[in-house]
């Protein structure tokens, strides 16, 4: 049996964890952006990184993709994947697992009752609730890219440091106040990290303030 090892947690919940990362990024200039969480767990976070900053919230849902056991990497519903170099994976295996994770987004966001907002040309500012591998963070930054944004911003509020090297290749500017190399898994970071429902999520999405445009 694998072990994982204990660390004090960093934060109470997600929201409590937007509000540190919220003022992280506000020592960073930012020309009007617009916040992108990653559903589930990210949009909890992205709410309050939105209210702080003033900036208008939408989210992109990024599913794993798995064959035979193992993460490849990850992808959204229409954009690219980022997938892990050297995963040993043979094509006709891939392209299957690449089809059934962009199905998963395409449920997901229809079930979220939320079309993404238009970023192209804008700040933005991609959060998730935190990281081990990058693989996700790191697919919503290609899905990003192929958006057209004018300046990508990859936002976690804790992250183990070989996930944030990852997506320093992928984003202008990766924001973390907490990266930390003795993480295993994102829960450690957390006193109430319970799985979020797609009721919670699309209210959260449903509230949440327009913010400055």
């Amino acid at each position: 049996m694998r072990l994982v090892p204990w660390i004090t947690p960093l934060f109470r919940d997600r929201a409590a964890a937007g509000l540190a990362l919220a003022e992280a990024l506000a020592a960073h200039p930012l020309d009007q952006p617009v916040v992108v969480g990653v559903a589930r767990g990210g949009v909890a976070v992205a709410v309050e990184v939105a209210r702080e900053l003033a900036a208008p919230l939408t989210a992109v849902d990024i599913e794993r993709v798995n064959a035979r056991g193992l993460r490849l990497g990850a992808v959204s519903a229409e954009g690219p994947p980022y997938l892990r170099e050297g995963h040993g994976m043979p094509e006709e295996d891939v392209e299957p697992a690449l089809e059934r994770a962009r199905r998963a987004a395409r449920v997901l966001e229809a079930r979220l009752e939320h079309e993404t907002s238009p970023v192209a040309g804008r700040t933005t500012v991609l959060v998730d609730d935190g990281l081990i591998t990058g693989l996700t963070l790191a697919a919503a930054c290609r899905w990003a890219r192929a958006e057209k944004v004018a300046r990508l911003i990859a936002a976690t509020p804790v992250g183990h440091v070989y996930g944030l090297a990852r997506l320093r290749d992928e984003a202008d500017l990766v924001v973390c106040p907490h990266p930390l190399e003795e993480i295993a898994v994102v829960g450690q970071a957390y006193d109430i990290f319970d799985p979020l429902d797609e009721w919670y999520v699309a209210g959260l999405l449903a509230d949440a303030p327009a913010g400055a445009e």
